[in-house]
């Protein structure tokens, strides 16, 4: 649980990460913002379906393959930068339940993922992001509500 003070007011708020628990599993409030960033931004990139030539077939298929490699680029990055501890604990390397994904890994994975995928796909890399940039800051601004509970 945690207290959010605004001393000024005397007001006090007791905000819980957890949203809920499913199956024994929590769902914290922070995935809950990511997810329907992401919902949205499918939304909104359905809505510019054939900008720059590019279908929106194209962005789906692309994200079939870009969330999964992003996944698991941000998993590795993280653990490389704790290596030490992942040498003497290399089961807890699959353990992403407790924490543990590096954004920068992530980025890095998304953006080799479209480079190949524009190649194979023979679509211009620009175009792609230009197509998916529009997205990023609701992504952003979500992921940003999400830290705050």
């Amino acid at each position: 649980m945690k207290y959010i003070n605004f001393d000024g007011l005397g007001l006090e708020f007791s905000i819980n990460s957890v949203a809920f628990s499913m199956f024994r599993i929590d769902i914290y409030w922070y995935a809950i913002f990511i997810v329907v960033a992401f919902i949205i931004g499918i939304l909104l990139c359905k809505r510019d379906d054939g900008k720059y030539n590019i279908k929106f077939e194209n962005i789906l298929e692309l994200l079939v393959i870009a969330i999964p490699v992003s996944i698991i680029c941000a998993r590795l990055y993280f653990v490389l930068f704790k290596l030490d501890y992942y040498i003497q604990n290399p089961i807890e390397i699959l353990d992403i339940q407790n924490g543990g994904l590096a954004i920068y890994g992530g980025i890095i994975g998304a953006i080799i993922t479209i480079i190949i995928y524009s190649k194979c796909k023979k679509i211009n890399t620009l175009d792609i992001l230009d197509y998916i940039v529009t997205c990023l800051p609701l992504r952003t601004g979500n992921r940003k509500m999400g830290e705050f509970f």
